[in-house]
């Protein structure tokens, strides 16, 4: 229980949960839900067998991929402007709006591709372009909380060697220079130029009809498309493993594991997520579906619901707005903007050596406890 002197702190708790925005967005989907239950269990009883047919899947589709994208968009932007407003080091915290802008972009574009099948491709290849910037705004995040190009050499020259993660470890350790800067960059960045480049050629090759986004045929340019995007961002995330295991230790200070963690599930993820549904369809998990056209009017005469493509569109779409809610939750708290506003990070980041001003309060802080 809170004691008279503690009231006014209790209350100041409550309302710091009423005023967050995941507090509302969770409001706001369940609100949703009930609304929908309510709608159906009011209405008729619903022979669910008349509503297989394209228009009714879309639309509830739509409707339920809409919700969350609008709400996840909603929580993003409410951190951008919190960012905005508590502008403490413009550098960092400019690279974290734009990472935090990879929700609503993703949610508005996955909603238009549940509403509008044909510009699916369209609305991939701005997912593919933002997403390769994203990778190359967390690299620079990551420059940034260690001082810069030039921190990063200073980070380097203390050390003795470069650590490879697996598999490369076993081949033995390279001698740290500040070359390794470069090949950093290179290995990450080279991902960013690709990634554009063959979404704009499959774009291309869509309009010509020699591309069938989704089908493993090698006759087509889906497969190959898919395969160099795949060795580019393996390549990538490699090198990003490798430049976060050398330089844990000076990072600490900024948190930046949940951060990467959050970056590569976002952006690597979501790729592997639309290869699985191609290798479903594939193996025909991911089928055309039937549509009675005796029992219901919508199937305009025909027994196909859904192609396989189509089928695959609506699957990944909807798996992308609703991840978007879940990942808005996850970086309120990852690309939180309150170490910036109480000036934790400013500190950090005008000290020379950031990690040194970490310990150094670290210290002071047992100091003060052990003398109390």
């Amino acid at each position: 229980m809170c004691g008279p002197w503690r009231k006014l702190s209790c209350r100041e708790k409550v309302f710091s949960i009423l005023k967050n925005e995941i507090t509302w967005g969770m409001f706001i989907i369940l609100a949703c839900a009930i609304s929908l239950i309510i709608i159906w269990a009011v209405s008729e009883p619903v022979q669910w067998q008349s509503y297989k047919d394209p228009v009714h899947e879309q639309g509830l589709m739509s409707i339920i991929g809409g919700i969350f994208a609008i709400v996840a968009s909603l929580m993003s932007l409410t951190q951008i402007i919190q960012h905005f407003a508590h502008k403490t080091d413009k550098a960092s915290q400019k690279r974290i709006m734009r990472i935090l802008g990879m929700v609503p972009i993703y949610g508005a574009t996955a909603w238009l591709s549940l509403l509008f099948f044909q510009a699916a491709i369209y609305m991939e290849f701005v997912q593919s372009c933002y997403e390769a910037y994203v990778v190359y705004c967390f690299l620079l995040l990551l420059t940034k909380y260690l001082g810069g190009h030039r921190g990063v050499e200073d980070a380097i020259a203390s050390k003795e060697y470069i650590k490879l993660p697996f598999p490369f470890g076993c081949c033995g350790k390279p001698i740290a220079t500040t070359k390794w800067v470069w090949y950093f960059k290179i290995g990450i960045l080279q991902y960013s130029w690709i990634t554009p480049i063959c979404s704009g050629i499959a774009v291309v090759l869509n309009l010509s009809n020699v591309y069938d986004n989704g089908r493993w045929n090698f006759n087509r340019g889906y497969p190959y498309i898919t395969i160099i995007i795949n060795v580019s961002q393996t390549l990538a995330l490699y090198t990003l493993v490798t430049f976060y295991s050398n330089f844990k230790t000076e990072l600490k200070p900024f948190r930046p594991l949940s951060k990467f963690i959050a970056v590569k599930l976002l952006v690597f993820f979501i790729f592997w997520q639309s290869v699985l549904m191609s290798g479903l369809a594939a193996i025909g998990v991911l089928r055309n579906t039937e549509c009675n056209p005796s029992a219901n009017t919508y199937c305009n005469g025909s027994t196909t619901g859904f192609t396989v493509e189509q089928e695959k569109i609506l699957l990944e779409s909807i798996l992308i707005c609703v991840e978007m809610f879940f990942f808005s939750i996850a970086h309120h708290w990852i690309f939180s903007w309150k170490p910036y506003a109480n000036g934790e990070f400013a500190k950090l980041m005008k000290s020379p050596r950031p990690q040194m001003s970490y310990q150094n309060n670290n210290i002071g802080a047992d100091i003060v406890r052990i003398r109390f």
